[in-house]
């Protein structure tokens, strides 16, 4: 079997032996493709680093919600993004457990950038769904994927009817959480990924024992989970539906 991890970052291994010994262990797994995501300008040249290093790493560019009101980051972004084609934007978003000035104007404005650039996105929010989706209906993007989906299974129609892709973590397998195996359930079958957000979750190589959970969730087989995921992360990296 083939995995993808749709969401990692792999930039916080703090030495290339620990980072070179989670890419041999997700290798030997099948883990042949991957999202690496970078948070703000300090790491977007280890993501892009990374990538160059890898087989089957993609980079992504983006200021994360938790450093928003920094100054200085748009010029460097638009510059990873004319150096890099096949780079995504994220980890952008919307986080209202922090307090940070700016969120929103940083969010729109990086959403700009991936309709200029013609790139996907990949977004993180919590508990700001609403106003995540307003702005999500202003871009009009081809694609994005909400990573680690926390949303209510009843907006799961909404935001794949704005192009969204859905990305799930090992939190589907815990037992508390009735309400995320839901909204795996109204996930669209061609939008469903999963992800580690390695070094999490024992690294990359920790996809697998997500689609486990997932095929368990959804009675199916993990075989075709994860075949399903990895052409659905193909489709979403060439930003289409």
């Amino acid at each position: 079997m083939e995995y993808f991890d749709a969401h990692n970052h792999l930039q916080l291994y703090t030495a290339d032996a620990a980072l070179d010994a989670a890419m041999a262990a997700a290798a030997a797994a099948g883990v042949t493709g991957m999202l690496c995501c970078g948070t703000s300008p300090e790491d977007w040249g280890r993501v892009l680093e990374i990538s160059c290093r890898y087989p089957g790493v993609t980079p992504c560019f983006g200021l994360h919600p938790w450093y928003a009101g920094e100054e200085g980051w748009q010029g460097r972004l638009e510059e990873f993004l004319r150096r890099v084609p096949n780079a995504c934007v994220g980890e952008i978003g919307l986080d209202a457990a922090r307090d940070r000035p700016g969120q929103l104007d940083d969010f729109a404005s990086q959403l700009d950038l991936a309709r200029s650039f013609g790139r996907p996105a990949v977004l993180h929010c919590v508990r700001d769904w609403g106003a995540l989706a307003e702005q999500l209906k202003k871009a009009k993007l081809p694609v994005f994927m909400l990573h680690g989906y926390g949303g209510s299974p009843e907006l799961v129609k909404d935001f794949a009817a704005l192009g969204g892709y859905f990305s799930f973590g090992g939190a589907i397998a815990n037992p508390g959480r009735e309400r995320l195996r839901a909204a795996l359930a109204a996930a669209p079958a061609d939008r469903l990924l999963f992800e580690t957000e390695a070094p999490d979750a024992g690294g990359p190589a920790g996809v697998i024992d997500v689609v486990a959970a997932a095929a368990a969730a959804l009675g199916r087989p993990a075989e075709e989970l994860a075949e399903l995921s990895a052409a659905n992360a193909e489709r979403f990296i060439k930003g289409s539906l």
